[in-house]
């Protein structure tokens, strides 16, 4: 996803803001100097803050009840846990810098590492504000692409959440504020709210994004809780991710035109109920518990680099960062950054080269391990030990492993990549079908075809679905021992892994077929993804079902990991590809291997 900036702004509507500048370099200076960092660490989150231990307190604690109750709502822990760091500052003037618009108090600021919930000040009054980044949080890493009316309506209509007895969770509270604006002030039409990206004036700008923050909430309130929306607002929030007419998706799904779904919202703003939602959970206690420390200058540096980066701005974070490492040129982190722009820019071998400064200097953060280690696929001998360190991080990740084991098969190693297999605790569903490919190829490199074939026949007792099936029949045709021809031997196993089948209705392998062009696009889609690629013969469309299926080889100089939206090196690949199913319309096909030239 490329990058987005999503703020909290307070209910300005029906406000005038004034500020009266100063001009005072020199007392500007001296607060600059003044300025105290403390840095504390919860479970879940990191907190850099120049607000003070007690409102930093107050303010970490609320995240991780936060967090504690989207668990609870949603089920279930996250498969990949990403760093999250909370930035608060001391005042106003000390945030302004860093602020991405006229009227965010808060933003939520994916980096290349790391996601940032910044806010302009900490304490107690910080719950809504809390609620309001992590849903934002929680949207991207859904892969959903929303926006600015829906991105904005679905954290304020969360932001609302507060315990309502019972073991219950209240959303959906009305704000007053927003309400009362909303039958008060000037309507601005409902399809200028609708069409309002994210470099809009209605976005932007203090005396216009007032009625995007409040129609957003508004229209996303009666969509999730009113009788006649919501049993088709799950599907109206896939279908807008997909697409950017926000006006023709909801004139799709419900069968009215924006101006007949304007005149009921004003209805429904006038009415005497409204419908809230109780959701079983609860709002955990937090300890005190927490350790904070005073930050160094360095790390304070460091993280306001990161708040500073903007698309646009790589030269300028390129300098921060060289800046960091000629003051300490053993810390390992300005070499991270580098080697992310370096990647991001399409120089991989200059990328590769930064990761390795970093790793050598003792980098331990587990996204950069895990994204080190699979941008070096191509280069077995030396992903290895990266990933072996990140598995020594965190042995209970199912992915670490099955990334590790590829990679020791790579090397020629299949009994370490047996070993590696068998620390695995269990296997999901998700998982299953790469960890018996993995699993059938060990045993047949190892010359243990036994091994393979009851591999494979475990996988057929085990898998719960016809496609599930199928492709364990494709594993166990490849593990099961030929018939011997009188005075030949018996011909040696295959090295390559079978591709997953495009059919969940047909047992036998599908056709392949392959095209060449240039990528020109990524456009992520909920769970799944489509490369667009440029050919001889036009676009073409290419579905990634499963990216832990997909087999990368070439430069090594791209991963799974890449950035969603136009690709900006457009660079030359060969895509080998499945024929897609009868219901899977507008695709080419769908992608079993990459081959970057």
């Amino acid at each position: 996803m490329q990058s987005k900036y999503w703020a909290y702004n307070s209910g300005m509507a029906g406000r005038s803001l004034r500020r009266v500048v100063i001009a005072a370099p020199f007392l500007a200076l001296c607060l600059a100097a003044e300025t105290h960092w403390i840095r504390l660490k919860s479970d879940n989150f990191e907190m850099y803050s120049s607000a003070g231990q007690r409102a930093a307190l107050d303010t970490i604690r609320e995240f991780e009840q936060v967090r504690g109750f989207f668990l609870q709502a949603l089920g279930g822990q996250p498969a990949k846990p990403l760093p999250v760091r909370l930035v608060a500052f001391a005042s106003p003037k000390e945030y302004e810098p860093y602020r991405p618009n006229e009227v965010a108090i808060a933003f939520y600021h994916p980096t290349m590492d790391r996601d940032y919930i910044v806010m302009s000040h900490a304490g107690a009054d910080t719950f809504r504000i809390a609620v309001h980044e992590y849903v934002h949080l929680l949207v991207r890493h859904a892969g959903l692409d929303l926006p600015p009316w829906l991105d904005e309506g679905l954290a304020e209509f969360y932001s609302t959440l507060k315990p309502y007895g019972g073991g219950k969770i209240l959303v959906g509270d009305l704000i007053p504020g927003r309400y009362q604006a909303l039958l008060r002030e000037k309507w601005v039409p409902l399809p200028v709210i609708l069409a309002a990206g994210h470099d809009s004036p209605y976005y932007n700008e203090k005396d216009k994004a007032g009625s995007l923050y409040n129609e957003g909430w508004a229209v996303t309130h009666m969509l999730v809780l009113s009788n006649a929306y919501r049993p088709k607002s799950g599907q109206l929030l896939r279908a807008i991710s997909r697409s950017k007419d926000s006006a023709a998706v909801l004139a799709e799904i419900y069968g009215k035109t924006v101006a007949q779904i304007e005149k009921e919202l004003q209805n429904y703003l006038r009415g005497n109920t409204f419908q809230g939602l109780l959701v079983p959970a609860r709002l955990d206690k937090i300890s005190d518990d927490i350790p904070v420390e005073t930050l160094a200058k360095f790390d304070t540096d460091l993280m306001l680099g990161d708040l500073a980066y903007r698309p646009g701005k790589e030269n300028e974070y390129q300098a921060a960062l060289r800046h960091l490492i000629e003051l300490e040129p053993k810390r390992p982190e300005p070499y991270r950054g580098l080697g992310y722009l370096a990647l991001r820019a399409g120089y991989g071998a200059e990328g590769l080269d930064n990761f390795a400064k970093a790793f050598e200097r003792g980098d331990r953060d587990p996204k950069f391990l895990l994204d080190y280690g699979r941008q070096l696929e191509s280069r077995p001998e030396q992903s290895v030990p990266v990933l072996t360190a990140l598995l020594a991080l965190d042995a209970d990740r199912v992915d670490v492993p099955l990334e590790l084991a590829e990679t020791q098969l790579r090397s020629g190693d299949p009994a370490a990549a047996l070993g590696t297999l068998a620390m695995l605790k269990k296997i999901t569903p998700h998982d299953s079908r790469r960890y018996f490919r993995i699993t059938v190829d060990a045993y047949m490199r190892s010359g243990d075809r036994a091994s393979a074939e009851a591999a494979a026949k475990h996988f057929m007792d085990v898998a719960k679905t016809d496609s599930d099936r199928a492709y364990a029949e494709i594993l166990l045709n490849e593990a099961t021992p030929r018939a011997e021809a009188p005075g030949n031997t018996v011909p040696a196993p295959r090295r390559t892994a079978p591709s997953e089948p495009a059919s969940e209705s047909r047992p036998a392998a599908p056709a392949r077929s392959s095209s060449a062009g240039q990528f020109v696009e990524l456009e992520c889609r909920g769970d799944q993804a489509r490369m667009i690629l440029e050919t001889a013969s036009g676009r073409k469309v290419f579905l990634i079902e499963d990216p832990g299926n997909v087999v990368i080889t070439g430069q090594g100089d791209w991963h799974m990991d890449m950035t969603c939206g136009p690709q900006k090196n457009r660079p030359k690949v060969e895509i080998g590809y499945g024929q897609p199913r009868a219901n899977q319309k507008g695709i080419d096909g769908i992608v079993s291997s990459l081959n970057f030239k």
